[in-house]
């Protein structure tokens, strides 16, 4: 997997989550899997297609997602809801918007289907043959943990 394709996913991640909430997070060490992805109590899955091709992955738990929605609220938000459903899966997607738009820039231009919301914890998710790169997150609401499978593809 090319940097040049899984950069703009942290960059964006780093910059929406600092421009819709406030928070920094700070990048953990980073994983390569290709074995099957766990999920998180909750996990935003958002395919790309174009001539870049595969899955996009955000998961966190159920207290990290009431967190970020009460930021980017800016109200408390006392239980798992729509809202925070609605929330979690819209952040994900602009997350994946911002980055394809900074990967249009290199040429690599694609497009993202809507967001897709699993919640509960440990279902696994399959790449297939496609390799993971695995970036937490950690931040003072929690760790938040992006996952690429991404590669070059056709357009």
């Amino acid at each position: 997997m090319k940097a040049e394709i899984i950069n703009p996913f942290l960059t964006a991640a780093h910059e929406i989550l600092e421009i819709e909430t406030g928070i920094k997070g700070v990048r953990g060490e980073l994983s390569l899997a290709s074995s099957k992805w766990t999920t998180q109590e909750i996990t935003v899955l958002i395919n790309v297609i174009g001539a870049v091709r595969g899955t996009f992955l955000i998961g966190m738990s159920i207290s990290t997602a009431l967190k970020l929605v009460e930021k980017i609220l800016g109200e408390p938000v006392e239980s798992f809801n729509d809202w925070v459903i609605s929330g979690i899966a819209e952040l994900g997607n602009v997350i994946a918007g911002r980055a394809l738009a900074k990967l249009e820039t290199t040429g690599y231009i694609s497009d993202i289907t809507p967001p897709m919301l699993l919640y509960g914890q440990r279902a696994s998710i399959s790449t297939l043959e496609r390799k993971r790169i695995l970036i937490p997150l950690h931040s003072d609401i929690g760790v938040i943990e992006l996952s690429v499978a991404l590669e070059e593809g056709g357009n």
